[in-house]
C-alpha cells in the first residue's frame, strides 16, 4: 500500500477460516486426554504420572497453537486502493508485512464458487501477478 493512498475497501477472512484450527485443537485435546488416561490405567503409577505430564504439555502446546492461529487469522486483511490490492498479515513484529499487486500488474483475480461457499458466504480469492508468480497471493 503506497503512502497517501485512500483505502477504498477492507476485507477480512470469513468465519469458516476458523473451523480448521478449532477442529485440529479438538482432535489434539481428545488425543492428549486419551493418552493420559490410557497410560495411567495400563501402566504403573510412576510411568502413568510421567506420561500424564507429557500429555498435559502436549495439550498446552495445542492450546497455545490454537490461540496463535486465531490471532493470526484476525490479523489478515485485504485492502484495495487506487494503486492496487494489498494483503496485510502477521502477528509478531518480525512477521507483519504488506504485499500485493498493483492494478497495472494484475493478471487476473479469481474466486472459487460452490454451494458451500454460497451458503457460508465465504469465497477463496486468488489475485495473480502478470509477470511473476512470486507476488501472487491467496487469502487463507
Amino acid at each position: 500500500m503506497e503512502s497517501g493512498s485512500t483505502v477504498l475497501a477492507t476485507y477480512r477472512v470469513s468465519w469458516t477460516a476458523y473451523v480448521r484450527p478449532l477442529l485440529l485443537a479438538a482432535v489434539f485435546a481428545v488425543a492428549g486426554f486419551l493418552i493420559a488416561v490410557g497410560f495411567k490405567r495400563w501402566w504403573s503409577e510412576e510411568v502413568g504420572i510421567a506420561y500424564q505430564w507429557i500429555a498435559g504439555g502436549a495439550g498446552l502446546v495445542a492450546i497455545v497453537w490454537l490461540v496463535y492461529q486465531v490471532i493470526y487469522l484476525r490479523s489478515v486483511k485485504i485492502y484495495t486502493d487506487e494503486a492496487g490490492v494489498w494483503l496485510y498479515q502477521g502477528v509478531f513484529p518480525w512477521q507483519t508485512g504488506i504485499y500485493g499487486v498493483k492494478w497495472r500488474d494484475v493478471d487476473g483475480a479469481v474466486f472459487r464458487k460452490g454451494f458451500i461457499s454460497w451458503v457460508c458466504r465465504s469465497y477463496f480469492v486468488q489475485v495473480g501477478h502478470r509477470y511473476t508468480k512470486a507476488n501472487e497471493f491467496l487469502n487463507p
